[in-house]
């Protein structure tokens, strides 16, 4: 029976989107002072490396001054075309000491200007500040498309999963925040800014306590113990939790893979069939009788006797997959 599709009538269907994985065909490693972070992949051209070290160097001033971060992410388009950057230079100074006095603490932004095929250029905006002030970046955010409307008439762009917060000598924590913020320093679509630079930073200083000779703010050997050392304590408690209490262990389905020799598996399985197979374990002469296989069926050429009978107990398999 054909079916009556209705232009007119359109589907409320909801199509959740699969998470984002960082993997080796989307990524590259960036080697950071003693360790490597993983980075943006571009498909076309590549990534600045003073621009990544830049962003990898201002996360460790950050961490230098607070133990957690928070990271914002959003996009900005303006109304019109800018031949310079003194327009979004301008905004960034303004609502840098707007987020500095709202929320008392010290403030890094990264923005990168681009432009690919749209009339007027783009701009993909970072911030960072105290977690300790700040838990989500819902206000932030609105914040800051109230003041870009208001500075250039613009329109902003929120992009998914918006913020992440990083711990101080948590490398774990910071593979996706580095990754995300690495996309800023690819070559491809800054070809049409002309003079106008495509990376745009503020600078702030460590802490007293910082040492620029190591990268304990990113890497803390002793935090990575005490994670690990966390982690598999837990795991321990719910193995203990799951095990049953006649402390009989279940055996694997593929457990014959691993569980005995292929000796001994051949041993059981002869035991336990109906039709004599001590040929194989003590084989006759070869000038009396030989024997071969032919896919599935074990074929004795001195009886003219037919094999096929397989054990209860033996794993069923498609051996003629292998034959073909």
């Amino acid at each position: 029976m054909p079916i009556n599709t209705n232009k007119s009538q359109t589907l409320n269907i909801k199509v959740r989107k699969q998470p984002f994985c960082i993997s080796k065909h989307n990524s590259t490693l960036f080697a950071y002072k003693n360790h490597a972070y993983q980075v943006y992949k571009p498909k076309y051209k590549r990534l600045t490396k003073s621009i990544v070290h830049t962003i990898i160097s201002d996360y460790e001033i950050m961490l230098s001054h607070y133990s957690k971060v928070l990271v914002a992410r959003i996009d900005l388009h303006p109304n019109s075309y800018s031949v310079d950057n003194q327009t979004i230079k301008l905004f960034l100074h303004q609502i840098s000491e707007l987020l500095a006095n709202k929320y008392l603490c010290k403030i890094i932004y990264h923005c990168a200007r681009e432009q690919n095929t749209s009339d007027t250029e783009h701009y993909h905006l970072e911030i960072m500040l105290s977690a300790h002030k700040i838990k989500h970046s819902s206000k932030l955010l609105e914040l800051v498309k109230a003041k870009w409307a208001i500075h250039a008439n613009g329109t902003v762009s929120f992009v998914d999963n918006p913020f992440c917060i990083i711990f101080r000598g948590n490398k774990a924590s910071l593979k996706e925040a580095v990754y995300r913020s690495s996309y800023l320093a690819k070559e491809h679509t800054k070809e049409l800014n002309g003079k106008a630079k495509g990376f745009i930073s503020n600078k702030l200083p460590p802490a007293k306590s910082f040492g620029p000779t190591n990268d304990l703010m990113l890497v803390d050997p002793d935090i990575t113990f005490e994670k690990n050392k966390r982690k598999q304590l837990f795991r321990a408690s719910q193995t203990t939790e799951l095990e049953p209490m006649t402390k009989t262990k279940k055996l694997s389905p593929y457990g014959w893979f691993n569980a005995l020799s292929h000796a001994q598996q051949l041993k059981e399985c002869i035991a336990s069939r109906t039709t004599s197979l001590s040929h194989l374990t003590n084989p006759l002469p070869t000038q009396n009788r030989r024997s071969y296989r032919y896919k599935d069926v074990l074929i004795n050429e001195a009886s003219d006797e037919v094999i096929t009978q397989v054990a209860p107990h033996e794993p069923k398999s498609d051996h003629s997959y292998f034959d073909h």
